[in-house]
């Protein structure tokens, strides 16, 4: 560490010497009475000019470190402070964090006296209002003089890990249940018999049937044994897909048709997976990440991890999704577009996948809902309004005329009772 010099000494420097140059030449006592004064402030800051070594001990100590926080959560963080060398007076801490976290409570940034040996904590909490990976630190030192002339500056590489998992919303009373299913167990009751929960009828003894699907009370009643029949349940396999295409993208960095993409997408992972559906993921951002189908407690962490990592838009359309669907993923699948659609040519890649019978349907932020609220204090064109909202209302009629379920939501709404009541009239068509 080097001792360095901070702006007032210079200003105290050249105070100096334009006394003594300006005395000089007016010869007026006034010139040297400042260049005397500056001169003794200038002495007295050389005399007790701080350590050219400071030993400063910094440990973190948040409880929540290493565990995973969901955006706008609060995180409390800690940094443990002990003094191992002499008395410092003037020590200024700083825990650097990314601009994108903000500061809600206490600070990251303070001055401290600190005895021999002594220990503090410096305390403070952050809100984290996007997804994403982070890292906290390092902790930036600096030990200054009483009369801020001179400076000791450190760093200390105690940093820490912050991953913040999309917002989910609680929607278990959702029932996506794909058009084709498949012969592992799920919970979507299928048409055939076979291994399930659900009584479906009584039928005669067979050879091979076990105990404990005979039904005791009617072979009592009818002197014959009888079987209990249950109606067969399976699963599916559900791709969903986030519409990260750049140009697509309407709203600020905080609030904007993406993030609300990503919610939705984490928030039917976990129903999905709950229906034990086999469930995949593909993102288009700056490259193509997806995931394949698969079921459980880590396959959701997989999927988490990876709507995490999406933090901006790129340049993949949908049909560079539709090229990796068809070569990769499996046919007749349930496709689950989140998509603001603000793309025209979409509407016809959608329309394809359903003639090449995959289940499709789109959940669809409306980003003139998103543009209004980041918009708000602004003069907001009524007329443009109207001609938007009926021009997108044409194409998700076309969309629902083609075979494409469709849900026009409001992102600054749940989409649980929008989704509840689309789902209805989905069913009752079939």
């Amino acid at each position: 560490m080097n001792i360095r010099q901070q702006r007032p000494f210079a200003y105290l420097v050249a105070f100096v010497v334009a006394g003594v140059i300006l005395g000089n030449l007016f010869g007026s006592w006034v010139y040297f009475t400042v260049t005397i004064f500056s001169l003794s402030i200038l002495v007295m800051s050389v005399r007790s000019l701080p350590p050219k070594e400071f030993k400063i001990d910094i440990e973190r100590g948040s409880a929540e470190e290493g565990k995973d926080v969901y955006v706008d959560d609060e995180l409390e963080i800690t940094i443990n402070i002990k003094n191992e060398g002499g008395k410092i007076r003037f020590l200024e801490i700083h825990d650097i964090i990314p601009g994108l976290l903000e500061v809600v409570e206490g600070s990251n940034h303070q001055v401290l006296e600190l005895d021999e040996g002594e220990e503090r904590e410096l305390n403070y909490k952050i809100s984290c209002p996007i997804n994403g990976n982070f890292e906290l630190g390092p902790v930036s030192l600096r030990y200054r003089d009483a009369l801020n002339l001179f400076s000791n500056e450190m760093e200390i590489e105690e940093e820490m890990e912050l991953r913040v998992l999309p917002r989910t919303e609680d929607m278990q009373k959702i029932d996506l249940d794909p058009s084709y299913t498949k012969h592992w167990l799920g919970e979507v009751k299928s048409k055939s018999i076979g291994v399930g929960s659900e009584f479906f009828a009584i039928r005669e003894y067979q050879p091979g049937d076990e105990l404990r699907d005979i039904n005791w009370k009617a072979t009592a009643k009818y002197f014959d044994p009888l079987t209990n029949e249950y109606e067969g349940e399976r699963s599916g396999d559900v791709i969903l897909i986030v519409d990260g295409y750049e140009e697509g993208i309407v709203g600020t960095m905080e609030n904007n048709t993406m993030r609300a993409s990503i919610d939705v997408a984490a928030s039917l992972a976990e129903v999905l997976l709950s229906a034990r559906h086999r469930v995949g993921l593909i993102i288009s951002g700056e490259y193509m990440n997806w995931v394949y189908p698969g079921t459980g407690r880590n396959h959701y962490h997989k999927i988490m991890s990876n709507l995490t990592k999406f933090e901006r838009g790129g340049t993949w359309g949908l049909e560079g999704i539709k090229w990796l669907l068809e070569e990769f993923f499996p046919r007749k699948s349930m496709i689950i577009l989140v998509s603001p659609l603000t793309v025209p040519s979409y509407s016809s890649t959608l329309i394809d996948l359903c003639m090449k019978e995959y289940d499709v349907v789109l959940i669809s932020p409306d980003p003139l809902k998103i543009e209004k609220e980041v918009m708000e204090d602004e003069e907001y064109e009524e007329t443009a309004e109207r001609l938007y909202s009926a021009e997108r209302e044409r194409l998700l009629e076309k969309l629902w005329d083609h075979g494409t379920t469709v849900v026009d939501w409001d992102p600054t709404e749940p989409l649980e009772p929008t989704l509840e009541e689309v789902l209805r009239y989905r069913h009752r068509r079939r």
